[in-house]
């Protein structure tokens, strides 16, 4: 088996060069790089040339992230297509939608969050405030503010909503 001071002194020494190697086939290169590392810590015995092995391993867990990667891709692809569309304009309607996506994607990440979290999610802000972590005040606080800036964006990108109403 190979022992913690070996192993700190293959990351040192080849670490960065695995990494570069594995990122020819994904996009988590380290990923790959720390499981080969953790599978070779369980070889007993340990492998003759180490570096080789850990090269080849590298390798396969690089390709299996890279399937893993794009069969992911591809699911997310097709449940997207299969889902109903969230923002469709409705019967009354009488100006083209609000490109909300768009809108949220421009907000502060734990904004948008709990934005989500409230409005799609159905969650309660106590729910919410126990998933991000803070306070169910500084929760409220920060949806408030989410709904003002989405407001203001809507009116600023949007004269036209503001000047048929």
């Amino acid at each position: 088996m190979i022992d913690a001071h070996s192993l700190q002194e293959l990351i040192d020494a080849h670490g960065a060069a695995l990494a570069l190697y594995a990122r020819q086939w994904c996009r988590a290169p380290e990923d790959a790089v720390q499981e080969a590392m953790m599978e070779l810590l369980r070889q007993d015995p340990a492998p003759r040339q180490p570096v080789a092995w850990l090269y080849t391993a590298v390798r396969r867990r690089a390709m299996n992230v890279a399937r893993a990667d794009a069969r992911r891709a591809k699911h997310q692809q097709q449940a997207g297509w299969q889902r109903e569309a969230w923002f469709l304009p409705t019967e009354n309607d009488s100006d083209a939608p609000v490109d909300c996506e768009a809108y949220l994607a421009r907000l502060p990440q734990l904004e948008r969050e709990i934005v989500v979290a409230r409005i799609w999610g159905e969650r309660s802000f106590a729910e919410i405030a126990a998933l991000v972590g803070h306070p169910l005040s500084t929760v409220h606080r920060r949806y408030q503010r989410a709904l003002s800036a989405l407001e203001r964006m809507i009116g600023e990108l949007e004269p036209s909503r503001k000047t048929d109403e």
